[in-house]
């Protein structure tokens, strides 16, 4: 029996959400447990490193994995498979390209860049190693998630997250322990993502992909859209990574505190996240069969429903983040405000991730690079300027303002340039459902002064307006179980 849209997409967004949450939280985890086992200076150090070469990594990887995900879903959509090697073929050639040579610039560059920016030149050996092995493992990585995603093995992201952030956090944590600390550290991202592609390559793909390339394809339009997309990656990584850059220099724990702060609050906006995933090979099928506004209704359901789950962790982070970042270490806990800022900003994010998704699907990647350097550039030019003035405050600013400028660009082109917008009561219904969550809590916690108290009223009192409000519906929850609980079994 063929699919449903919705069905489709349900069961992509449960594979993904659930990489996304595994990626965050373990990723998350690996800064806790490696923030416990060394001093903030050297994760500090690490983070700055990981910071630059993740902010190339946007360059070099996410461009090629939204390529290979619209047009390999396309390609299945048309019942072409055998262009589907083409795109997996054009794709690897195209990430090999760009991160080697990135890798060798930044290797060429290294010693310059800490020197002049950080004054420490036993960063360059860092840079160095950490340019040579993770940045083009990884790139490879983004490039075989993007197979995946386009045809419909979610799965098998899952399973590649989960690789990748078991191996990074077990030899890491090893090398830490035999006294190598950053080295140590970054040796981890290298082995994580070498470990991780090799198995995508030589074991999942030929699980999915025909072993002949049949047909002709557009090579132009490729790489256009690929292009596109590298430049809206790019400079969205590098603004998102430029706050610990910066902080960097005035010292390392500052990027410390500020990395782990934005982990967790990446982590709250997974399920989001997943769903955004998820909704670029599903809407790039029904657009090539040219069930473009059958699809339209399903999209503000992929906005109300994960911003109904993801408010429980809203109300953890907003009410009570002095005691979440205790548990890392009490020298964490000077990042409270810019925490609840960044959980506002990364909430954000995930929702303008579904609109540039829809967007990257109807082929209007011209439009999604523009708004990521309009956006881009406000981040960046507020967190040269706020930082000095407000250090982590003026850092988690800057990403907001940024933010809520990419979703009103991106919510607006998509409604009149592809005639579907976002309901209003979509987005108004869980937030005052999260707002009237909130200010229980809150005011619970200045009566009673128990945490843990004050969350759990607060929780009750959201899902008591949730279902009152209808930001969620019984049959909605009813239908997502039975097709979630189906598809735990497969």
């Amino acid at each position: 029996m063929t699919e449903k849209p919705f069905e489709r997409l349900a069961k992509g967004s449960y594979f993904l959400s659930l990489s996304s949450i595994v990626n965050m939280g373990m990723g998350a985890l690996f800064w806790f447990i490696l923030a416990r086992m060394v001093e903030p200076a050297y994760v500090g150090q690490a983070m700055v490193v990981i910071a630059l070469i993740t902010s190339v990594i946007g360059f070099s990887g996410i461009g090629v994995q939204a390529m290979t995900s619209k047009y390999i879903s396309e390609c299945n959509a048309r019942r072409m498979p055998g262009l589907s090697r083409k795109v997996f073929s054009v794709g690897m050639k195209v990430a090999i390209l760009v991160s080697g040579t990135a890798a060798l610039s930044i290797g060429l560059l290294s010693e310059n860049i800490a020197t002049a920016a950080y004054k420490d030149p036993g960063m360059a050996i860092l840079l160095a190693f950490a340019a040579f092995t993770y940045l083009p493992a990884h790139t490879i990585v983004m490039a075989l998630i993007g197979v995946f995603q386009g045809s419909q093995r979610m799965e098998y992201v899952l399973f590649i997250n989960l690789l990748f952030q078991l191996v990074r956090l077990s030899s890491a944590a090893a090398l830490v322990l035999y006294g190598l600390s950053s080295f140590g550290i970054l040796t981890g991202f290298a082995l994580g993502s070498s470990v991780a592609a090799s198995i995508a390559y030589f074991y999942l793909t030929p699980k999915m992909l025909p072993k002949q390339i049949e047909g002709s394809l557009r090579l132009r339009d490729l790489l256009k859209f690929s292009g596109f997309n590298y430049i809206d990656a790019g400079v969205r990584s590098v603004a998102g990574q430029i706050a610990v850059l910066l902080l960097g220099t005035y010292n390392f724990e500052l990027a410390a505190f500020f990395g782990v702060t934005a982990l967790i609050s990446k982590i709250m906006s997974s399920v989001i996240g997943g769903v955004s995933s998820a909704i670029l090979p599903t809407a790039s099928e029904e657009w090539a069969k040219g069930n473009k506004h059958e699809f339209g209704h399903i999209f503000n359901a992929a906005v109300r429903i994960p911003l109904v789950i993801t408010g429980f962790a809203v109300l953890v982070l907003m009410i009570a983040p002095n005691a979440v970042l205790s548990l890392i270490g009490k020298s964490y806990v000077e990042a409270s405000a810019a925490l609840r800022i960044l959980v506002i900003s990364s909430l954000i994010v995930a929702l303008d991730s579904i609109m540039l998704s829809l967007l990257n699907a109807t082929g209007r990647s011209g439009l999604v690079a523009r708004i990521g350097l309009v956006s881009s550039a406000v981040t960046i030019v507020l967190t040269v300027i706020l930082i000095p003035l407000f250090r982590l405050e003026g850092a988690a600013v800057a990403l907001l303002v940024g933010s809520i400028s990419s979703l009103i660009l991106s919510a607006t082109l998509l409604k009149y340039r592809e005639g579907l917008s976002l309901r209003g009561s979509s987005v108004i219904k869980p937030a005052v459902s999260i707002i009237a969550g909130l200010l229980i809590g809150i005011l619970m916690l200045g009566l009673l002064n128990n945490p843990l108290l004050a969350i759990i009223t607060a929780i009750a009192t959201y899902c008591g307006f949730s279902l009152v409000s209808h930001a969620i519906k019984m049959s909605e929850v009813k239908k997502l179980l039975g097709i979630l609980l189906h598809t735990a079994k497969i």
